[in-house]
């Protein structure tokens, strides 16, 4: 969706759409990956020098509340965020070599049942990271093996 009907459609629900909420969401959708609130702040700088970090931080609090962008934690690393298009996805994360691959919903569907009938328990599994190791960081015993993530053949 471009980021203009995404702008119609929160001005359509009354919401207020600053210059710095367009630019940042416009970075957040086109970003390579999942991005760190430095990484926005870097990208919107050119075309805004006087934004600050703190207005970073409550633009993205602020699409985040408005179900546009969603926050990834991976690892002890800062937060990472990136654009909610649509279907419900997760993270698998190598901890050794930060390599990322995304998998459906559909994965963890037998989880959330699962939980549900042995312990009445509802998840709310939107938007995970699960740590581990990936088949290249697991094919070498040593990790100062491991290959950066952008050498992966998956």
């Amino acid at each position: 969706m471009p980021a203009s009907d995404d702008a119609a459609r929160l001005r359509k629900q009354g919401y207020r759409l600053t210059p710095q909420r367009l630019i940042v969401l416009d970075v957040v959708k086109r970003g390579e990956g999942h991005l760190t609130a430095d990484e926005v702040h870097a990208a919107v700088v050119p075309q805004h020098p006087y934004i600050n970090i703190a207005t970073i931080y409550r633009t993205l609090q602020w699409l985040q509340d408005v179900g546009l962008v969603a926050p990834l934690a991976i690892g002890t690393g800062p937060l990472r965020y990136e654009y909610v298009w649509g279907e419900t996805h997760h993270h698998l994360v190598c901890q050794d070599c930060g390599y990322e691959q995304e998998i459906g919903d559909d994965i963890l569907l037998a989880l959330k049942e699962q939980l549900q009938s042995r312990y009445a328990f509802s998840a709310q599994l939107h938007h995970l990271a699960i740590p581990g190791r990936c088949s290249a960081c697991q094919q070498n015993t040593d990790s100062k093996d491991a290959r950066p993530a952008q050498e992966h053949d998956v």
